[in-house]
């Protein structure tokens, strides 16, 4: 596949109005007959890396990493184009159900699994669980055999490299408190082999989230291959290799070129990394299918001046987006109107109306000369922002509408 250079650029000014691919945000009924902020999302951009990730022909399935994004209509389009989720919780089985999913499209992650989670995961016979620690492995085996069922796992492994992302998100260094270290191996494999009811059906990693580097995910399959080859041959159930997610993308630019090219390299890895292994394998990824596909639409409501600088006071915070502040990630903001040539732009320091020093989503920021009551959008929201969003100071959780 490849993208039509004309239509890779997600924002632009048409007649000084910014266009989100080619739609326009002033004349949304919301921005019409706005109240307060909201996330606006365009479904194609979705579906357009769904159609991507099926270009990998080897894939078995893509389980939708659901911590990312809950919307339910989301859920319902990637359910439709037959992919499976991924879910750490309770709340997130319930609402996959909701939307169509069953309970053999379920793979369940996470390391603080409760009994009675891992009781409904058994009886219900999901697709796999991917087991993150040795006593969780235990708990699951007496479950099982209280119950009497089989169940398929997954036994997640530490590669014990950096993922070269923010520490809050790397998830596969030794002291992690996700999955099993490469030591840990021998007591869980003795587990395995004396367990009657469990499976083990899978090995799997996750390296950590936004991990732009692709060479990275090739050194991770490099240290886990030969285990997984050797395993194969000592569990004949074993049939599933899990790569897990975290395929970043560059918040800073917009051309799409640039994340098919991305996903164009990984795929490319997996193809020649794995060509000698006979597995089904299965992928978990959440941000790089979600997060290009919103915006969140504020209000200016003040243009503060200080001493050394013009403070855009917002009303939106960071309780509708905290990655900024807890990841100091980048999100590019943008004014629906462009008043000046872009040579001509001030610099601002955008914050949140929230009674903290720290909801600031730019400490400093070039933008088209912003005036009260000005509409702006934050971008690249689609994941992460919504699944995180909280009452905090009883501010308004901001609602979703799509074009």
């Amino acid at each position: 596949m490849s993208l039509n250079k004309n239509k890779t650029l997600m924002f632009e000014y048409v007649n000084q109005q910014l266009l989100f691919n080619g739609h326009s945000i002033l004349s949304n009924p919301q921005v019409l007959n706005y109240t307060e902020p909201f996330f606006l999302y365009d479904l194609n951009l979705i579906q357009q890396r769904l159609n991507w990730i099926n270009e990998w022909t080897n894939l078995g399935r893509l389980h939708f990493a659901m911590k990312s994004n809950y919307n339910e209509d989301i859920l319902k389009l990637i359910q439709k184009n037959g992919c499976g989720v991924d879910v750490v919780s309770f709340g997130e089985i319930q609402l996959a159900l909701k939307c169509g999913f069953k309970s053999k499209d379920i793979l369940f992650s996470g390391v603080g699994k409760t009994k009675s989670e891992i009781h409904w995961a058994v009886q219900n016979q999901i697709y796999q669980i991917n087991v993150e620690s040795v006593s969780e492995l235990k708990r699951v085996q007496d479950i099982s055999n209280q119950l009497k069922l089989e169940i398929n796992i997954g036994i997640r492994l530490n590669p014990e490299i950096d993922a070269k992302t923010h520490p809050n998100i790397a998830t596969a260094l030794i002291d992690s408190k996700f999955g099993l270290n490469i030591s840990d191996l021998p007591e869980a494999l003795n587990i395995l082999k004396n367990s009657k009811y469990i499976c083990f059906k899978a090995l799997s990693f996750h390296i950590g989230s936004q991990v732009m580097d692709v060479n990275i995910f090739a050194d991770a399959i490099e240290k886990i291959k030969p285990i997984y080859i050797d395993l194969q041959q000592k569990f004949k159930s074993l049939d599933r290799f899990d790569l897990g997610g975290g395929l970043g993308l560059d918040y800073t630019n917009h051309d799409l070129e640039n994340d098919y090219e991305n996903w164009q390299k990984l795929k490319a890895i997996y193809e020649q990394s794995l060509k000698e292994i006979k597995a089904v394998f299965l992928i978990e990824m959440g941000r790089f299918i979600v997060a290009r596909s919103a915006v969140l639409v504020a209000q200016v409501q003040y243009i503060k001046k200080t001493q050394n600088t013009e403070i855009a006071i917002l009303d939106v915070g960071m309780n509708n987006l905290m990655r900024p502040m807890l990841y100091q990630a980048y999100h590019q903001i943008f004014s629906l109107i462009m008043r000046h040539a872009q040579n001509q732009q001030k610099k601002y320091s955008v914050v949140g109306p929230l009674c903290e020093s720290s909801d600031v989503f730019h400490k400093e920021i070039l933008l088209s000369e912003l005036r009260e009551n000005d509409f702006v959008i934050i971008a690249d929201v689609g994941a992460y922002a919504k699944s995180m969003s909280s009452n905090y100071n009883l501010q308004p959780i901001a609602k979703d509408y799509f074009f």
